[in-house]
């Protein structure tokens, strides 16, 4: 099974808190929830199950967690393998996406510091 990396930058590795920040600035609730579905479980544990992409759409969409259509789902994906988040599967039909296990801290940070941010602390 191949991965598919995304252009990694100075997202991957942040050395600050102002990094983090700044990738909070980029990101918007639907993100997040998609990162949270990838990354937590309703537990808080870490969630390191890969899903594919008609299923995902389809759980997020049913449960009210997105209220996009399926391109801009998939184009919020791909954004999100850019910047190191997910990792995609070369060539499965469907696409398959997976967390990025050695960014577990980073993205956690990103989703606690974007809930605190927006003052939704009490959901997370």
């Amino acid at each position: 099974m191949k991965v598919e990396e995304g252009c990694l930058t100075e997202i991957r590795k942040p050395k600050n808190l102002d990094d983090i920040i700044s990738i909070v600035d980029r990101l918007d609730f639907v993100d997040i929830q998609i990162i949270r579905k990838f990354y937590l479980l309703k537990s808080g544990c870490f969630n390191s199950q890969p899903y594919c992409f008609p299923i995902l759409y389809k759980e997020m969409k049913n449960s009210g967690q997105i209220k996009i259509g399926v391109e801009g789902f998939r184009k919020r994906l791909e954004n999100l393998v850019r910047i190191g988040f997910l990792k995609k599967v070369k060539h499965s039909n469907p696409t398959i996406y997976l967390p990025v296990e050695e960014n577990k801290e980073i993205v956690l940070a990103v989703v606690k510091r974007f809930f605190f941010v927006n003052g939704l602390e009490q959901y997370l």
